[in-house]
């Protein structure tokens, strides 16, 4: 990945994505992980007298948080040095897919998948990013089943990237949250009022009642009678999003996850079969008519609460995708018939990602990172 270095210190603050305290750069209270431990020790920038081992401790370096009434926290210093942060946070009830997802998303761009839109990708912090890598990514690349994040008190970012598009580079952070977290009232999903774009992940298996479904839906540990109950957590973060003139603000992408499971079912089986190298940004028009499929889709299967996000924000893209391109093979029981005593811990065949870079770019788009010619917002309300 692409080496960035910033041009000068910020001047404008910069918000901390957890706890929406504004950040000013100040070396006085920088901390660099300990090499033998990791653990995070203060460190002075003028203790190191070469220029360029300077610069490297730096972009390895931490800033404490001021904000620490709660949950003492730092925050890597390169998120702080490139202007304004993009911040995701991906949306879901557990076992959804959103680790699958946002794991699928990076082990594309780690493939290039970005390269032919001349968007360069580097880590934020090295450590934190291997860290997902050897947790999520590799784990998927290898087949699989990824476990469902475990709730937490505190809700820092998974991930983040330094994107560059046209010389213009920006932090990009990723939130992906145990659904029981996400269901929270309170302090721990505050960090929603300064998110500024969703992915709201539908999991095809628990949204659409189809019989068709029901063995995909034993594999995964699925109850066949919870079928088309609505997602809590989208009316918990809806919910809480600051409105204007009646509608949230945020970037917004509705993601049917799991669509391999329908990829035989029309429209679902034209899109995956477009699913290919990208060798251009997203059509506007070409997004316009995927989300109206998503959307027509999702209405004709009686599975409309999972459209509320399309309803309530003011923009807002609907994507067919797969993080996985295949359904988690039903482990056997202990006397060696198939059988519910087990999780599911692989995938059969491996992983086959489909269309997961799709979202992603549009949220780039709606956001302003990436050109999206042609498509105003509120056309894409026309749907």
């Amino acid at each position: 990945m692409d080496q960035v270095t910033p041009q000068e210190e910020p001047r404008q603050p910069v918000r901390c994505p957890s706890c929406l305290q504004d950040l000013y750069f100040d070396d006085r209270q920088l901390f660099l992980p300990d090499p033998r431990t990791n653990e995070l020790a203060p460190w002075d920038p003028s203790s190191e007298p070469n220029g360029m081992r300077r610069q490297d401790q730096m972009n390895r370096a931490f800033l404490k948080c001021p904000n620490d009434s709660d949950h003492p926290h730092f925050l890597p210093v390169p998120y702080l040095l490139f202007g304004r942060p993009l911040t995701i946070a991906f949306v879901g009830q557990s076992g959804t897919g959103k680790t699958h997802l946002l794991a699928a998303m990076m082990a594309e761009i780690g493939r290039g998948g970005l390269d032919s839109l001349g968007i360069r990708c580097r880590s934020v912090n090295t450590n934190q990013h291997h860290t997902f890598l050897s947790q999520a990514v590799n784990e998927l690349e290898a087949g699989r089943v990824l476990p469902s994040t475990a709730p937490a008190d505190f809700v820092e970012f998974t991930d983040a990237l330094l994107v560059t598009v046209n010389g213009q580079t920006r932090p990009v952070a990723f939130f992906d949250i145990a659904g029981e977290s996400l269901n929270a009232p309170g302090k721990i999903t505050e960090f929603l009022l300064g998110v500024d774009a969703l992915i709201f992940v539908v999991d095809a298996l628990r949204a659409l009642r189809l019989k068709q479904l029901n063995p995909a839906r034993e594999a995964a540990r699925i109850d066949q009678h919870k079928a088309g109950v609505a997602d809590p957590t989208f009316t918990t973060v809806l919910d809480r999003l600051p409105r204007e003139g009646g509608l949230c603000n945020v970037p917004t992408a509705i993601v049917l996850n799991k669509s391999d499971v329908l990829r035989f079912e029309p429209p679902i089986d034209h899109w995956l079969r477009e699913d290919g190298p990208l060798k251009s940004a997203p059509d506007p028009a070409e997004v316009f008519r995927e989300s109206q499929d998503v959307y027509a889709f999702l209405t004709y299967h009686q599975a409309t609460s999972w459209l509320r996000p399309f309803i309530e924000c003011r923009r807002c893209t609907l994507h067919f995708a797969s993080a996985t391109g295949t359904s988690p093979l039903l482990p056997a029981s202990a006397n060696g018939s198939l059988g519910p005593s087990t999780p599911p811990t692989a995938f059969a065949g491996g992983v086959r990602p489909r269309r997961v870079l799709g979202p992603l770019l549009s949220v780039f788009q709606m956001w302003g990172l990436l050109d999206a010619p042609g498509l105003s917002a509120p056309r894409l309300r026309e749907v």
